[in-house]
């Protein structure tokens, strides 16, 4: 029913060609879908969303894989299209998928589907595990190729409904007409291939959009799970096993219970959805400049799937015809929205897909051009308006949303001259860092981008001390249902890549303003540190790739230097024992609840093997051993409780003594320094700027500092102890409250 060209790609799509068809609700069409890999069909003349209006939106580089998967592949990555039976009308309907191989329809023709992940990215900070996702009208899910995925919190696209975890999304299917009780009849099921594993996706209607929430439904090892149908004859599921050389088989499922199995009604559908429907009848070819009025009010609601279809709506009408209204909008949420759409439908530039580009293997791609004339006039309004809203008084949600109008309003629009930058940089400047984590990852990048001078050595300051988190990707029962599969997954749970510290030295890569001597030291001596963590397949190439990115800002001995100390492997002490783990984010109520009945029959032995594993001996003094730039832990035993221990290990910045207080240095050229004052003198003070290197510090001569105040973050990083497994956390409090004392009553066999 297709073009000839688009009848190719399904002929030659293999796992990313179009995989699926559905009848639409109203029977009068055919939904179809295609992975990142297949091409949109040739006549496809209609876009839900604004024609043409994705791009990659990356205000600082992308860069592509690194082993090459899916290089060149630009947005809008994969989507679900309607067409008629003769394939004359061919409507884009949702877009910014991974591979999603399967989608369903449920009872009341709301689209659900199971998207793919990249197990390559693993361990990166742009990993997305796969997903489910409720699929509207115009949706955009934000897949980009290599590190460009973006997160979910980005204004102008939707998020996932539930994250899975790691594994191969084949068939799908809805529970509607099975002899199941009520709960599975309205259920999503998603199967996973890699993990032998079908998920039921038990939804509730949440406003306009659904609350998901996941079930294991059926498991086996092996259970090489391929589709999955409801038999409306008898009412059973059947599902089908294997594929790439494994046995293939038909299961039949039924139900066996006192529950009912009576036909389940719909979900009622809300108030907000059925607003959500009536926004996307706007999306429709012919609807006119009426959409304006009829979805500017819903620009400012609190649920996100109502401003995301009233956005659609009015990008989709000229916009010399809502421009001014945008620009002149008071509601803070409804003003974000409307110069997020602004800046979306004013790019003078193409697509990146249609420039042509071609990426070198290795090389980041699609850095912002700069501004031109034509823009530059549109691009001047749009950060006026932003201007307007004081970003310190808007909560975290709307904090992000900010910086993403700002990100867009470069991104499409180009790069101003250094006045422009300069002026948006001292608006952000001050809310850097921040308490949120994901703030901080977007404010390093937009800074990057403005060339702040003083992003460097802020983000460097964070780096040093950021929080340890690394999630589990899923459960150690699941793994176990494919151990070859399972490696990547199982390394990242042991070696807990710091996801915090990747984002923001992956943005400092692109940074040349605000470079010290000792700042570039810094920089490139956590390299090796960052070597001894583990991921995808493409994780240590990405990491290197990045360095040598860094590396093309410098030159000359400066770069060689910084070269050989960005190439070395950690040293790793010669008492040095590696923690078996698997480790996990431990709290302090988890601690005080581990050590209720007290502490016995520990092992003295890995206690103290554990206090040199996780660098506490770099900085306490115990005993007469170890460092001197935290406080002599030798009585903790006496002078801690087991929460007051935990506070300061989990949550280290809560309470600094003034005698381990760190100070942001502003110094006379404009540059910045962020670390402890070890020492000084009458002319110079020593600032120790690395925690995981307390002995390198840096001196700075008192005439060049310019300003010094006391910083917020404490120098011990946070979670140092979330590389240790129950046991080894047991046997390491221990040793500490037992003052190092192996005839101490905990060790007491």
């Amino acid at each position: 029913f297709a073009t000839a060209e688009y009848l190719r790609a399904m002929q030659g799509g293999g796992e990313h060609g179009p995989h699926s068809m559905q009848l639409t609700p109203d029977g009068k069409g055919i939904y179809f879908n295609g992975g990142n890999h297949t091409k949109l069909p040739d006549n496809l003349e209609i876009s839900r969303g604004l024609k043409d209006g994705w791009g990659e939106d990356h205000i600082l580089p992308r860069m592509w894989d690194a082993n090459g998967h899916a290089r060149g592949i630009w947005a809008p990555g994969g989507y679900i299209c309607k067409t008629d039976f003769d394939a004359k009308k061919v409507e884009l309907f949702a877009s910014g998928f991974r591979n999603e191989f399967d989608f369903a329809l449920d009872a009341n023709g709301e689209i659900v589907t199971y998207d793919a992940d990249m197990e390559w990215d693993m361990g990166s900070p742009w990993y997305r595990p796969t997903r489910i996702n409720h699929v509207v009208s115009g949706g955009e899910y934000g897949w980009r190729s290599g590190s460009g995925k973006w997160p979910s919190y980005y204004e102008d696209s939707l998020p996932a409904g539930v994250d899975i975890g790691p594994g191969s999304p084949t068939g799908t299917t809805f529970g509607t007409g099975a002899k199941f009780p009520a709960k599975y009849q309205r259920a999503f099921f998603g199967n996973d291939w890699t993990y032998g594993t079908m998920y039921a996706i038990h939804m509730t209607p949440d406003g306009a959009g659904m609350k998901m929430e996941k079930e294991e439904f059926v498991f086996g090892k092996p259970l090489p799970l391929t589709d999955v149908v409801i038999n409306p004859v008898d009412g059973a599921m059947y599902f089908a096993v294997g594929g790439r050389k494994t046995q293939s088989a038909l299961y039949r499922v039924t139900y066996v219970g006192k529950e009912s199995t009576a036909p389940a009604k719909p979900y009622e559908v809300t108030k907000e959805a059925k607003q959500r429907h009536v926004l996307e009848k706007l999306h429709e070819e012919g609807t006119g400049p009426e959409a304006i009025d009829k979805a500017w009010p819903f620009l400012s609601s609190k649920d996100r799937f109502l401003r995301f279809a009233a956005r659609v709506a009015i990008e989709r009408q000229p916009a010399k015809l809502w421009e001014e209204r945008a620009l002149k909008e008071k509601d803070t949420q409804a003003s974000i929205e409307a110069l997020i759409a602004l800046a979306r439908v004013s790019r003078t530039t193409q697509p990146e897909a249609a420039t042509g580009a071609k990426p070198g293997p290795g090389k980041s791609s699609d850095p912002v051009a700069p501004v031109t004339p034509e823009s530059a006039k549109v691009q001047a309004k749009i950060l006026a308006a932003l201007g307007n809203i004081e970003a310190a008084k808007l909560d975290v949600d709307h904090q992000l949303q900010l910086i993403r109008a700002y990100q867009l309003a470069f991104t499409r629009l180009g790069k101003p001259d250094a006045a422009t930058l300069a002026a948006v940089a001292a608006k952000f400047d001050g809310l850097y860092p921040s308490k949120d984590t994901y703030v901080n990852r977007e404010l390093c990048q937009l800074l990057v981008f403005l060339d702040s001078k003083s992003v460097v050595a802020k983000t460097l300051g964070m780096v040093a001390t950021a929080k340890d988190d690394s999630d589990a990707l899923a459960s150690d029962e699941l793994l176990a249902r494919n151990s070859g599969y399972a490696k990547a997954a199982e390394e990242v749970h042991k070696s807990r890549p710091n996801k915090q510290q990747l984002a923001l030295m992956w943005s400092l890569r692109n940074a040349t303003a605000g470079w010290t001597s000792d700042l570039k030291k810094t920089y490139f001596g956590w390299f090796p540190h960052a070597r001894t963590w583990k991921g995808g397949n493409s994780f240590k190439g990405f990491w290197e790739n990045a360095r040598n990115e860094a590396l093309d800002h410098f030159a000359g001995e400066d770069r060689v230097a910084l070269n050989e100390l960005s190439s070395k492997s950690e040293i790793v002490p010669a008492n040095y024992v590696a923690p078996k783990g698997p480790g996990k984010n431990w709290t302090i109520d988890e601690v005080v609840a581990l050590t209720k009945g007290g502490l016995k029959g520990r092992n003295y032995e890995n206690g103290k093997a554990m206090f040199t594993s996780v660098s506490c001996v770099a900085c306490h003094h115990f005993m007469g051993d170890g460092g001197n730039i935290g406080p002599d832990i030798s009585g903790a035993g006496s002078r801690y409780s087991i929460r007051d221990l935990m506070e300061n290990i989990i949550e280290p910045s809560k309470v600094i003594s003034d005698q381990y207080e760190s100070h942001q240095i502003e110094k006379t050229d404009g540059s910045m320094v962020i670390g402890r004052i070890v020492s000084e003198d009458a002319d110079n003070v020593q600032v120790m700027m690395n925690p995981f290197s307390p002995t390198t510090l840096s001196p700075i001569k008192k005439s060049e500092i310019k300003s010094k105040k006391t910083y917020p973050i404490s120098m011990m990083p946070p979670g140092m102890i979330n590389v240790l497994n129950q046991d080894e956390l047991l046997d390491l409090i221990a040793y500490l409250l037992s003052a190092g004392n192996p005839n101490d009553k905990a060790f007491a066999k």
